[in-house]
C-alpha cells in the first residue's frame, strides 16, 4: 500500500480546485483543513492571499513565505488558531475521511470570522461502489485513500450536520448553507456553508 496519489488522483483534485478556487477571494487570511501531505492548493494561491494555514496529520511543519503548514496529528481536532481569525476554512475531499465531522465544522466556525465561509467538496453516496471499483479493481485512486473513508454525504446528511453544529455555537452565530451543488456527473459534491 501506497500514500503516493495516482495520476487519476490529481485529475480528480483538479476538478476539485476548479469548483473552489473561485472562492479564494484576493487579500484574505484562509485556512485549509486536511490540505494533504504537498499543500497543494493552499501553495497555487500564495500570490492571491495574505496568509494560508495548512492543517494535516501527514504534513511536515513549515513556514514557506505567507503559509503555515501544521501537523495537527496530536492536535485532538482542535485548530490553533485564535477566535474569528480568518476568513475562509477549505476542506477540500476531507469531510469524508472524519471521524467527528460536526466538531471538525464546529472547529472551523470559531476562527471563521462574521460572515466567513466553509467551503467543502465531498463525495456523494452514489460515488462509494464507483470510488472503491477505481481503487480495488482498476487500481486508478491511491486504495489508502478510499479505505479512510468513513461517511459519504448527500444534501440531507450536510443539512443534518449543520444543524447538528448550530446546536453547539455560542449566542447568535449560525451556520447557514450558502449553496450545494453537484458536480463530477453526481458522484461529488460542491458546499458552502456561511457563518452569521
Amino acid at each position: 500500500m501506497s500514500n503516493k496519489w495516482i495520476w487519476f488522483d490529481w485529475l480528480v483534485a483538479a476538478f476539485r480546485y476548479a469548483k473552489v478556487n473561485k472562492y479564494v477571494k484576493q487579500n484574505s487570511i484562509i485556512a485549509d483543513v486536511g490540505c494533504g501531505r504537498e499543500g497543494a492548493f493552499l501553495k497555487s494561491h500564495a500570490g492571491k492571499i495574505t496568509h494560508g494555514y495548512g492543517f494535516d496529520f501527514r504534513i511536515n511543519e513549515h513556514e514557506e513565505d505567507n503559509l503555515s503548514f501544521i501537523n495537527n496529528k496530536e492536535l485532538e481536532g482542535s485548530l490553533p488558531l485564535a477566535d474569528c481569525s480568518v476568513d475562509d476554512v477549505f476542506l477540500n475531499a476531507v469531510l469524508e475521511h472524519l471521524e467527528d465531522p460536526a466538531g471538525v465544522i464546529s472547529e472551523s466556525v470559531r476562527i471563521l470570522k462574521s460572515d466567513g465561509r466553509i467551503i467543502m467538496t465531498t463525495p456523494t453516496r452514489i460515488a462509494k461502489p464507483v470510488l472503491e471499483f477505481l481503487s480495488f479493481r482498476l487500481h486508478l485512486i491511491n486504495e489508502d485513500e478510499i479505505r479512510e473513508h468513513k461517511h459519504y454525504f448527500n444534501k440531507a446528511d450536510i443539512k443534518n450536520l449543520i444543524e447538528a453544529v448550530n446546536k453547539h455555537l455560542q449566542g447568535n452565530e449560525q451556520l447557514i448553507l450558502e449553496k450545494y451543488s453537484i458536480f463530477e456527473f453526481g458522484f461529488n459534491s460542491l458546499i458552502v456553508l456561511r457563518k452569521k
